[in-house]
């Protein structure tokens, strides 16, 4: 007879990571619980589930304070080691505007979809279902109406790119919220919705509505109208619109950061579930499915296609910077005086460029 199985064993014998972030959510209510009814304390497991994640790769940087002079071209050069890694975007520092309350992002991504002529892109967690949720949707109707009645082959196309397990949560959810707009404009509409690879077979069977959330989620914060993009740690939700504060960053009609934007959520978009309008979801032709399929199938092939976007478009960019390098030599300055390098994080697909250039 076989020895029977320690309890870590047997713990690790399932995903660790899922399993981690059950637990941290259950322990974490637990121990809310307990605050409010002044009771024990309650062990936390998931520490003890997890495996150790491997360090990143270490990128090389330069050593010392290079430019120490304190001057933009010391500043410059101090943070150009990263362009050699990730896409490094010159853009006027007059582009850039902070937006200084939830109202004022609210009321500019509305004022935007409704002036959009070519395209708005929406990345976020979920999409809220109350009034002023309905009131954003509302305006992307209004756009993408105002299109088809101006030509017959309508150039604004509208793309919504949300978590599947967050954005189909309850009854009445993100899908209900979009599913008018994709069913009356079907050609220049898509919603896409990520699924985690970590959340399949038992576990997706068992772990109830919001705690499935646990498991990973897709949380890219971008909002794009034509070549004006919002980068943001705001969901599209009422509290984000009234009283809860964030970070919210315009950068006004930047056309190559923009680009980039748009191809990195229509790849992640690309490997996504596809919602259909009668509400059902599909993946693309040819598109390893991210729970029914194999794990690392679906992980290489979603990887390949999100890195795909970041290789390009760092190739497109330091050949553009080494000829605009030539050009500006001898100059004094420029109007581009801004550098803005996007970085990506899926560990669950293997990619870790957030950590590779920050750690």
């Amino acid at each position: 007879m076989a020895a029977p199985m320690s309890w870590r064993r047997l713990m690790h014998s399932v995903y660790s990571p899922a399993i981690a972030g059950v637990f941290t959510r259950i322990s974490d209510r637990l121990f809310r619980a307990r605050d409010s009814r002044g009771g024990s304390s309650v062990l936390l497991l998931a520490p003890l589930l997890a495996e150790a994640d491997p360090a990143p790769y270490r990128l090389a940087r330069p050593t010392g304070s290079a430019g120490a002079q304190g001057s933009a071209d010391g500043l410059c050069g101090h943070f150009k080691w990263m362009a050699e890694h990730v896409p490094a975007f010159r853009v006027p520092g007059t582009r850039i505007h902070i937006l200084r309350s939830p109202d004022q992002f609210y009321q500019t991504m509305k004022a935007r979809i409704k002036t959009a002529k070519r395209r708005v892109v929406m990345a976020s967690l979920y999409l809220g279902t109350g009034q002023l949720e309905q009131e954003l949707v509302d305006c992307m109707e209004e756009a993408l109406q105002r299109s088809q009645d101006q030509s017959h082959s309508p150039d604004l196309k509208v793309s919504i790119l949300l978590d599947y397990t967050r954005g189909s949560r309850g009854p009445i959810n993100s899908r209900t919220m979009l599913l008018p707009l994709l069913q009356r404009f079907t050609s220049q509409m898509r919603v896409s919705l990520y699924h985690t690879p970590d959340l399949r077979g038992l576990l997706r069977m068992l772990v109830p509505q919001r705690f499935n959330e646990t498991i990973g989620v897709q949380h890219i914060k971008v909002y794009l109208f034509d070549d004006s993009v919002i980068i943001s740690g705001a969901n599209l939700s009422d509290s984000y619109f009234t009283n809860r504060q964030d970070r919210y960053v315009l950068l006004e009609n930047c056309g190559e950061v923009a680009d980039f934007f748009s191809d990195l959520v229509e790849a992640v978009g690309d490997v996504s579930l596809q919602l259909q309008p009668d509400d059902s979801v599909n993946m693309l032709e040819g598109m390893v499915h991210p729970y029914k399929g194999n794990r690392q199938d679906f992980s290489a092939a979603a990887r390949g296609r999100i890195m795909d976007v970041m290789t390009t478009a760092h190739t497109r960019q330091r050949l553009l910077n080494r000829g605009e390098d030539s050009e500006d030599e001898g100059a004094s300055g420029g109007e581009e005086d801004t550098w803005v390098f996007p970085l990506v994080q899926m560990r669950p697909l293997g990619i870790q460029v957030d950590e590779q250039v920050t750690q």
